[in-house]
């Protein structure tokens, strides 16, 4: 999966952009205590161990 492809999946389920960083954006969603943070490289393709840990928090 690519990085574009992941932050069109997280927007979709309620996430919301929170800010810009350097290299990556920052995402909250509403009913979680937590962020996200989704890479701005958004043809790359997303390794599989941050792949797996991000889908377990979407």
């Amino acid at each position: 999966m690519k990085w574009n492809e992941l932050k069109r999946l997280a927007i979709s389920k309620g996430w919301k952009l929170m800010r810009h960083g350097k290299k990556h954006d920052l995402y909250v969603h509403p009913d979680k205590d937590y962020q996200i943070q989704i890479e701005r490289h958004s043809s790359k393709e997303i390794k599989n161990g941050i792949y797996h840990d991000l889908i377990k928090q979407l």
